[in-house]
């Protein structure tokens, strides 16, 4: 099926997974400035989407969510992954679930729905490992020595056999390194500026040699609502700038547009880039894209929106500390709760006395503590806990379950209480998960 894009005259939806993060928000942006009309997949609200842009509150992992959600779209842009490289050697198998096997249910998805085209974001990380001093998207490329590597280029070989087996189209971009407003805290440009503007010194891994292909994000959006175009039809191409910067110019233009601060060095990543110059030829032969913001004018214009704006000091420190707050208060406010509740139990104060019923108390505080917690397990658990609860304590149930339920029933019953508060803790700390494509 070919996907032509005419969104003056018939206005296209498109899908856009991660649609609220650095890249993503971005990529909306440009899709309403082309005539499309975005829908977000994400667990967040899209950052500065109008009110009217269609948000799909999910987790990639929910495949029918995923299908309902692609309904009345011509076309998929697959953006959310786990974008860390610390986070994917911190936690390498959610890692691998959020790039490689999500993106597994995308294609699935997009099959069943009769999708036109899945728009895959990959990454220049693909050339870490080959040894050429230049490449283009036709360079044979080598077993990826990082794990986040190994699981983008899984997703670019699934977006392959969807097309063999099924005939579902893709375009594969490999991004360049993204830099510009929104970018996530972690990455090395806003680390640099911030750290700039704290006085404190940068931090280079290794000489500070290694070039990227930086570009800026509004360029980058540019490049993939352009690989919408029919031309695009599974094709690979590089949105990488023209113009390389290693890391020791980074780190001196911070100091020249910022501040001047001293600059240390620790030992190099294993699994980074090593520098091969990216062409863009293919991108610019065509769809017509150039990466036209050079690094000084991006740098400037990204620190002056660090600079005027609050968001990412205040997003760094507050906004976590705010939700553990949440957290806290909420647990504190269901132990009061759960004591009330049992305390008010006088058959169950005089058959227990008053400390076995404080360990009773905190027995029954397991699964929200878990929850404020133990992040990784997800409110789908603390649901299914309260239905089990609610089950026994109001069903008939036949032999020792039955006179379980009839003996422990208001027991069971705070339990249930206990475990629906715990699934909106978990549910508040599962929207915290990044989803944005790694710089």
């Amino acid at each position: 099926m070919l996907f032509v894009a005419t969104p003056q005259e018939d206005p296209a939806r498109v899908l856009v997974t991660g649609g609220a993060g650095f890249i993503g928000s971005h990529v909306v942006d440009a899709l309403l400035a082309a005539g499309y009309v975005p829908r977000v997949f994400d667990l967040r609200r899209p950052h500065g989407a109008p009110a009217a842009v269609e948000h799909v509150k999910a987790d990639l992992g929910d495949r029918r969510a995923l299908e309902r959600a692609m309904r009345g779209c011509s076309a998929v842009i697959h953006l959310a992954a786990a974008a860390d490289v610390g986070e994917v050697a911190a936690d390498p198998v959610e890692s691998e679930r959020r790039n490689a096997r999500c993106t597994l249910h995308v294609l699935e998805a997009a099959r069943r729905a009769e999708i036109g085209r899945v728009v895959y974001a990959s990454t220049i990380w693909v050339y870490s490992d080959v040894r050429a001093d230049a490449v283009d998207e036709d360079t044979p490329l080598m077993p990826p020595g990082h794990l986040y590597t190994a699981t983008k280029l899984a997703g670019e070989l699934y977006c392959r056999s969807y097309q063999e087996l099924y005939g579902l189209e893709y375009t594969v971009l490999r991004f360049g390194i993204p830099y510009g407003p929104r970018a996530r805290p972690a990455a090395v440009i806003p680390q640099f500026v911030q750290k700039a503007l704290d006085g404190t010194p940068l931090t280079i891994a290794g000489d500070g040699s290694q070039s990227r292909a930086f570009v800026y994000v509004e360029d980058l959006a540019d490049g993939v609502v352009r690989a919408l175009a029919p031309v695009a039809a599974n094709r690979v191409y590089n949105l990488a700038a023209d113009t390389e910067v290693t890391i020791a110019e980074i780190a001196d233009a911070v100091c020249d547009q910022v501040a001047s601060v001293a600059i240390d060095r620790v030992p190099a990543r294993g699994g980074d880039f090593a520098g091969a110059a990216v062409s863009n030829e293919r991108a610019r032969e065509e769809l017509g894209w150039t990466a036209s913001t050079p690094f000084s004018e991006g740098l400037s214009r990204y620190v002056a929106w660090h600079t005027r704006s609050d968001a990412p000091a205040v997003q760094r420190r507050i906004v976590p500390a705010v939700v553990a707050g949440m957290s806290r208060v909420l647990l504190g406010l269901w132990v009061l709760v759960a004591l009330a509740a049992l305390a008010a139990l006088d058959p169950v104060t005089d058959a227990l006395g008053f400390s076995a019923t404080l360990i009773l108390v905190g027995l029954l505080l397991v699964p929200l503590a878990l929850a404020a917690f133990r992040p990784q397990v997800g409110r789908a658990a603390y649901w299914g806990l309260a239905g089990a609860e609610l089950a026994v304590a109001i069903l008939p149930w036949p032999g020792v379950l039955g006179r379980v339920g009839h003996a422990h029933q208001v027991t069971l019953l705070v339990s249930a209480l206990v475990a629906v508060a715990a699934a909106d803790v978990a549910g508040r700390r599962e929207e915290l998960r990044p989803h944005e494509q790694r710089t």
